[in-house]
């Protein structure tokens, strides 16, 4: 009896995944810790001239429409609480661009939807506004995010720091520039 019971919810939970379009990873309740970013879809927001789009990464690479997406190479994911609504969210320095062209690169936020299944972006922290600008570092304190900005073609570099701003639903630049 036992055997039959775990055999029937096993094929159960299969159909779930199936029915549900994704990966397990992809529509866990558990949390953005526990998606495999690199081999997932999900929307993601602007970066650069790409638009927001759904994209399905391979090995964390991903091709939508004209645009090419990359995770940017050597750079771990980033977790904090950036909305202040006691759930972990995702930090990811992302690149797009046209194939055999310049990338652009942002900081993009991504978190766990309301209902606890699936993922949904929170938006773009920063896309500077020229390809040669990117941001290379980010960290989080209390929420605020504070992105190092290196311009490739004059060699400086800044910080800018940004916040979830509740009321607008979207990062804000909060440093006065």
């Amino acid at each position: 009896m036992r055997k039959s019971w775990v055999a029937a919810l096993a094929v159960v939970f299969a159909a779930g995944l199936v029915a549900g379009g994704g990966s397990a990873a992809a529509q866990s309740a558990s949390g953005v810790r526990d998606v495999d970013w690199r081999n997932a879809q999900f929307t993601v927001p602007l970066v650069g001239a790409c638009p927001e789009q759904a994209v399905s990464f391979t090995g964390g690479a991903a091709q939508a429409g004209n645009s090419v997406y990359r995770f940017t190479p050597g750079r771990e994911i980033g977790y904090a609480d950036v909305t202040g609504e006691g759930v972990e969210d995702a930090l990811i320095l992302m690149e797009c661009g046209p194939r055999d062209s310049e990338y652009s690169r942002a900081l993009i936020a991504m978190t766990t939807s309301q209902d606890g299944i699936g993922i949904r972006p929170l938006g773009t922290v920063v896309s500077p506004p020229v390809w040669t600008q990117v941001p290379t570092e980010f960290t989080v304190w209390h929420g605020d995010i504070s992105v190092l900005v290196e311009d490739f073609d004059t060699g400086q570099t800044w910080t800018e720091h940004y916040r979830w701003a509740q009321s607008a639903q979207a990062f804000v630049r909060i440093d006065g520039q």
